[in-house]
């Protein structure tokens, strides 16, 4: 309306007392955040409601699991593989940690195979809440027992049972609890007392099925920098639980032994079927040297043949050790990078290197390093080969092997030069053994292989009989310190799970309440408004039920002076809108206020009706002009005929004085809108409208329009932020200057400002009449 933008024309910088709020107040306040709980109080009730619910009746039929532990201690398995006497470097546990890999048995299929043997546990209670050791005893199954699933009956006789396939109802067995009880490749007794509900119901399942139970129930851990292991189990049957996991235990602890007397045995007969063919050598040998004598009729060799070849046979011995300790000492120096695990392990176990000071201290070096580099790469630190103490310690272990290797050199320089001294000698021997005659010559050469032969015999007898004495001393390696504690129950009970599902509930709701808040982009406060749309609120009118009555469908605006006592908030709320009106430009007083909103029911008609009328108790001369040529309201509002009005003026069918209401109330006149027309746009914008309101302003100090003009009224929690941008966009592409914006239906949980602006007024709310439909909407 052309003539409501000369009204307020100089209002851009005119402020108010509520009009701009500073930067404090647009700040996040815990009372803010508490109003967004308060407001969105259904979701924050009823999700906890609904997640409580849902907790109690998941949790009531859950089955209660019980827990319970054991520790282990688990030794170093190369006490018992390795060799006393050797140093030995096992290249695998270098990278891993024997604790775990230990303890990793416990999950394999065959350890947990011999747990259910040992247990029977292929038979199987259908209800998890009925305990097998509370109603069976003495079970025993057959490993190839068939499948199948039974019933145990308690008949009607006292102490008689029966038990049928439960498939195809046969009879299994009959018979009195003093009895056993047998079925197909099973059998076990009834302990005293009544079957739950007057049977068992049970199955006969597959081994590896029962074992797979086992593996997945089972649970290890590793005590960090020790080597200890805690192992827990974990079912819904206490009688088992303890049971389960002793037994679990003991089968680790004899694994271990079983594998190391596995490795002696193959190792003995290896040894044995070597000890076999160098006795029959040696036998062989001896009858061929004994044959010789008693052809040739030699009794014995001189004194000095036999001290000849006895120099022989050492210098022989000693020349193929040397050359053994030479091989291992040229194979050390053949890595360009570093020595391979088993030319270490070789090298620890020459007999010439145990007086090589330097090589045992080098071999000792890189024993300690190894160790080193396996606690930081394996177990509990497990780091990578990029990290730097890792890297640092490989470079210590390639500077071990530079210095091994310098001593290997030297060892090996030292061999070679004892090597051609003992050939050099050797040869002298035999030259001089060859100055015997023919047959000392032979029998000294049987007499050599014989003794060779003899002390390969007495090797392997020696290895054989060491083996056997290590295959009988074999003992665990793996120590129950602690039997199965008492099975306890874990998890959380009824109580607590409701207590859990109403505090996960009211985190969700609180969530909820904000998610709401988020997706709600509706005004409801001034800072909002300021945000928005970037200009002053003039009032906040706070909510009243009293000013919205819908009267048979559509909603009827009511004066608050009428209903309300004169101190209201609402009252007052309209009071200092009027001051602020009045004062809105310093320079021009307004005397055209035209009232207007992005949307139908958001108080525009109760606010310029209210408006009006606080205008005209100041004294003022006031015309109110129902402009709202699509829906007016006013004429209820004064409960006045609409017709002849406004419509009637414009087009020329009435004048003024004929449309207009005098006096409605004191000082004020009303001008009601008449019939509705097709066009109301362009009645509105047409040069008698113009004229209209220039004759208005000579009669009186404020006209006051209910139509599209300058003063917006916005209804907070309902007017949308995409509307109020929308209206200023329209308003702005006809230049038009907006004095402020009046808030209706403020809720002081909303507005921290409501507080201040009604003066101290505090009152019990109640929500917005609305249709079944709104509410249902709202609610949701």
């Amino acid at each position: 309306m052309h003539s409501g933008a000369e009204g307020v024309a100089g209002s851009d910088s005119a402020k108010s007392p509520t009009a701009s709020l500073s930067s404090a107040d647009r700040e996040i306040h815990l009372k803010d955040l508490a109003a967004v709980v308060a407001h969105h109080w259904r979701v924050v009730v009823i999700v906890p409601a609904l997640v409580a619910g849902a907790a109690y009746f998941t949790g009531r039929d859950a089955i209660t699991q019980y827990r319970s532990q054991l520790t282990v201690q688990i030794s170093s398995p190369k006490q018992v593989f390795a060799r006393m006497d050797d140093i030995d470097v096992d290249e695998l546990a270098l990278r891993t940690d024997p604790v775990l890999s230990e303890a990793l048995v416990l999950t394999t299929q065959q350890l947990a195979l011999r747990v259910v043997d040992a247990l029977d546990l292929q038979l199987e209670l259908v209800d998890p809440s009925v305990h097998r050791g509370n109603v069976f005893a003495a079970v025993q199954v057959e490993p190839d027992a068939p499948l199948g699933s039974y019933v145990l009956l308690q008949s009607e006789a006292p102490g008689q049972f029966q038990l049928q396939d439960e498939f195809t109802g046969a009879l299994v067995w009959s018979g009195s609890r003093q009895e056993t009880v047998a079925g197909p490749g099973f059998s076990f007794q009834v302990l005293p007392g009544q079957l739950p509900d007057g049977l068992v119901r049970f199955r006969i399942v597959s081994p590896e099925a029962a074992a797979a139970w086992v593996n997945a129930s089972v649970w290890y851990g590793v005590r960090e920098a020790t080597n200890a292991v805690d192992l827990t189990f974990t079912g819904t049957d206490p009688t088992l639980v303890p049971h389960v996991l002793n037994q679990s235990a003991l089968q680790l602890r004899l694994d271990g032994a079983d594998r190391a007397r596995r490795v002696a045995t193959q190792r003995a007969q290896h040894i044995l079927v070597q000890l076999d063919r160098a006795d029959h050598d040696l036998q062989a040998k001896l009858r061929e040297l004994q044959e010789f004598k008693e052809v040739q009729q030699i009794t014995d060799l001189s004194a000095e043949e036999r001290a000849v070849v006895q120099s022989i046979q050492s210098s022989e011995q000693e020349r193929q050790r040397i050359l053994i300790e030479l091989s291992t000492l040229r194979e050390a120096l053949a890595y360009n990078d570093s020595i391979g695990i088993e030319t270490l392990n070789r090298l620890a176990a020459l007999q010439g290197s145990a007086a090589n000071a330097a090589i045992v201290f080098q071999i000792h070096n890189l024993l300690d390093l190894y160790q080193e580099q396996r606690t930081l790469t394996a177990g509990a630190l497990g780091l990578s080969e990029d990290n730097p103490q890792v890297g640092a310690i490989s470079q210590r272990i390639r500077a071990g092997h530079e210095a091994l290797r310098a001593a290997v050199e030297a060892a090996a320089q030292g061999l070679e030069d004892r090597l051609a001294a003992m050939s050099a000698n050797t040869a002298e021997l035999r030259a001089r053994l060859g100055t015997f005659p023919g047959k000392a010559t032979r029998i000294a050469q049987l007499e050599i292989e014989r003794d060779i032969l003899h002390d390969t015999y007495s090797y392997l007898l020696g290895q054989y009989q060491q083996v056997q004495m290590q295959e009988a001393s074999i003992a665990p390696y793996v120590t129950i310190l602690d039997g199965a504690s008492p099975p306890v129950p874990i998890g959380t009970n009824l109580r607590q799970k409701v207590l859990l599902g109403l505090l996960v509930g009211l985190l969700l709701g609180i969530g909820g309440a904000f998610f709401l808040e988020y997706l709600d982009q509706t005004i409801k406060t001034a800072a909002d408004v300021e945000r928005v749309v970037g200009v002053p609120v003039l009032g906040l009118i706070p909510y009243e039920p009293k000013l919205s009555v819908v009267a048979n469908g559509a909603r009827k605006p009511i004066l608050a002076m009428h209903v309300l006592a004169p101190d209201d908030p609402t009252v007052e709320a309209y009071r200092s809108l009027r001051t602020n009106v009045t004062f809105v430009a310093a320079e021009r007083p307004v005397q055209v206020v035209a009232v207007t909103s992005p949307g139908p029911g958001e108080g525009k008609s109760t606010t310029a009706a209210n408006l009006a009328l606080v205008l005209a108790q100041s004294g003022n001369r006031v015309l109110l002009i129902d402009g709202d040529l699509r829906r007016p309201l006013i004429h209820r509002t004064f409960q006045l005929v609409d017709q002849p009005g406004l419509t009637d003026v414009l087009i020329g069918n009435a004048s003024v004085r004929e449309a207009m209401r005098p006096d409605v109330a004191a000082n004020l006149d009303v001008l009601p809108s008449g019939p509705k027309p097709p066009n109301p746009a362009e009645l509105l914008g047409s040069d008698a409208m113009r004229q209209l309101l220039g004759d208005d302003r000579r009669d009186y100090a404020y006209v006051v329009l209910d139509t599209d003009a300058m003063i917006l009224v916005f209804r907070s929690g309902d007017t949308e932020e995409s509307a109020a941008q929308r209206t200023m966009s329209q308003l702005g592409r006809v230049h038009a200057r907006i004095a402020g914006v009046v808030l209706n239906s403020v809720s002081q949980r909303h507005d921290r400002y409501y507080s201040y602006y009604s003066k101290g007024s505090y009152r019990r709310e109640r929500s917005p009449g609305r249709s079944i439909r709104e509410r249902l909407i709202k609610f949701l």
